[in-house]
């Protein structure tokens, strides 16, 4: 029976990269490519990737809204035989926007859905194989019901402060967990990975642009993107191509020669190990993130196979 491969986030620019990098494998899955609203516009380049799909893959478009804790958990309760869950839920709102439970947008997508889903997946993961490929003033209840902006008055840098925070918490789950899934026999295998894809120009951000931005600059900026990415493909802007080919590396490839069978805890910027922000791998601040997002989701650790699981002393 095939694995199962599931991208969140999967009619986004780097998630449908992703979604088309996989569908080109030779090996056969089942893909799992969630979507907010398969009926919306946005979700039509997906569709119509699978349906030119050729190869032997099986793919579905089933809708999770990463904003709402209920319908993530409903999505949950339909996975048997996840292999590999690659986390790609990432939005950026201008505004301050809250979702239906109050908590700040990113906070809640970028962050908070993944913690909650990931957990609530465990036991289903491929034991001998799976990996999560995570897509970085600090405290959880800041984060989660921010006071006001810091960036005086400025919208956009603190739009930007709040995407780079959720990203932060997300890191900091991947150190926490590792330690946790090394710990509990059963799940020690799996591997959590985060990867850095750089800056990208794709057609979902350029649809929010300016019409000098999106029928000048941007087409006269993406061959200087491609030739930039050939003399320093880690650079920090990239294309979708390049970033969606490393998450699908680091999800996938069980004989990579740097990553290894089992890359646990490996951080990755492009297709580079590297090393996350000093704050990530602090164990006071993954504690405490830990504690408030169990708080936060109303996820009893009872309900994951961390608990269930035999704990190795």
């Amino acid at each position: 029976m095939p694995g199962t491969i599931i991208v969140t986030g999967a009619a986004g620019g780097l998630g449908l990269a992703v979604a088309e990098t996989v569908l080109n494998r030779n090996e056969s899955y089942n893909c799992l490519f969630t979507v907010r609203d398969k009926d919306a516009a946005r979700a039509k380049p997906l569709h119509d990737l699978i349906a030119s799909s050729s190869n032997n893959n099986e793919a579905s478009t089933p809708e999770i809204d990463l904003s709402r804790p209920d319908s993530i958990r409903a999505f949950a309760t339909l996975i048997l035989n996840a292999a590999f869950f690659m986390e790609k839920g990432s939005l950026q709102f201008t505004q301050d926007d809250k979702d239906v439970k109050g908590f700040e947008m990113h906070f809640a997508v970028n962050y908070l859905a993944n913690f909650l889903l990931t957990l609530l997946l465990l036991e289903s993961m491929d034991k001998e194989h799976g990996r999560i490929p995570d897509k970085l003033k600090w405290d959880p209840e800041e984060l989660a019901h921010p006071k006001g902006q810091v960036s005086g008055g400025d919208e956009a840098a603190d739009a930007t402060r709040r995407y780079g925070t959720s990203k932060l918490s997300l890191v900091m789950f991947m150190h926490a967990l590792q330690k946790r899934l090394n710990a509990t026999s059963g799940l020690e295998k799996i591997c959590v990975l985060g990867v850095d894809p750089g800056g990208m120009i794709h057609d979902n951000i350029m649809r929010r642009a300016s019409a000098l931005q999106r029928h000048l600059l941007e087409p006269a900026f993406r061959p200087f993107i491609k030739v930039t990415n050939l003399l320093y493909p880690n650079e920090w802007i990239r294309t979708v191509q390049k970033s969606s080919n490393d998450i699908v590396r680091a999800a996938l490839q069980t004989d990579d020669p740097i990553l290894g069978q089992y890359p646990k805890d490996a951080y990755l910027n492009g297709n580079e190990t590297a090393e996350s922000a000093a704050e990530s791998k602090d164990e006071g601040k993954q504690k405490v993130l830990w504690e408030a997002s169990l708080r936060y989701t109303r996820l009893d650790e009872t309900e994951t196979a961390l608990k269930r699981a035999t704990v190795v002393a």
